[in-house]
């Protein structure tokens, strides 16, 4: 990238949300300059630490966040991320118009060019769309010229996955692939901070390697040489449409 470097702003329900669904991404814009920054919605400290709460008796609620806090501060910075917690409470994740307010401050504070989120769907775990449609409201909502505060233009959209390997449910369809190969060494490394969900690092390393797949595959039926050697990749649904003088590939190999 060259010139003015996009800034990307990741909403992420739970703590390790963020660095499983698009960790190689934020890993990628980090090494090419952008400044990255990550909003936690929630510690997931109810509905993603269950290896946490049977480690040992008698752990309060608190003490479960501030290791939550802890994976997800280390995770972000192996990734280069700035990173911020909302302490919403998870499961469920319920929005009232002081949170919308936190949260739109957050988009007119750093004014990204690029918003990752959750997908609109997903049946099990609703968290994620709770957290979907409230960075969609606080997108429309910095936009808005009340109260004598700056007007943020709208950033790009795209969404991320959903609950994996579960995507039949949740009518999850990836329009966009990003290539992570370069960078999914990071992205593991991250993962594995997060002690309380262990299993992460083997999902995310088959999920990944099953997007490049479909990435490679498209770009073989499309002709496009040198795509081959993407060997993990991270899906993600564009919600805001395109908008320019030509279709994005028209404009490959320009």
């Amino acid at each position: 990238m060259s010139g003015v470097k996009p800034k990307v702003l990741v909403i992420s329900a739970h703590a390790a949300d963020f660095c499983s669904r698009a960790g190689g991404t934020i890993a990628n814009y980090v090494r090419a300059g952008s400044p990255v920054r990550v909003v936690d919605m929630t510690y997931g400290e109810r509905g993603e630490s269950n290896r946490l709460w049977l480690s040992r008796r008698n752990l309060t609620i608190e003490e479960v966040k501030a290791v939550r806090k802890e994976e997800a501060e280390r995770a972000a910075e192996i990734l280069g991320a700035e990173i911020r917690f909302m302490d919403f409470d998870d499961n469920p994740l319920t929005m009232n118009r002081e949170r919308y307010e936190m949260l739109t401050s957050e988009i007119r504070d750093f004014r990204p060019t690029i918003l990752l989120t959750h997908w609109l769907k997903d049946p099990l775990n609703p968290d994620h769309e709770v957290t979907a449609k409230a960075a969609l409201w606080a997108c429309v909502k910095a936009a808005d010229p009340d109260d004598g505060k700056p007007i943020t233009p709208n950033p790009e959209i795209f969404m991320f996955e959903p609950s994996v390997p579960t995507n039949d449910l949740s009518e999850f369809r990836p329009d966009t692939y990003i290539d992570v190969t370069e960078t999914f060494d990071v992205k593991l490394k991250a993962l594995r901070e997060f002690k309380t969900q262990p299993g992460l690092p083997e999902v995310y390393t088959q999920w990944g390697m099953f997007r490049a797949r479909q990435a490679v595959l498209r770009h073989d039926v499309h002709g496009t040489p040198g795509k081959r050697d993407v060997r993990y990749a991270e899906a993600f649904k564009r919600y805001t449409p395109w908008t320019g003088k030509y279709f994005p590939l028209s404009l490959e190999g320009c």
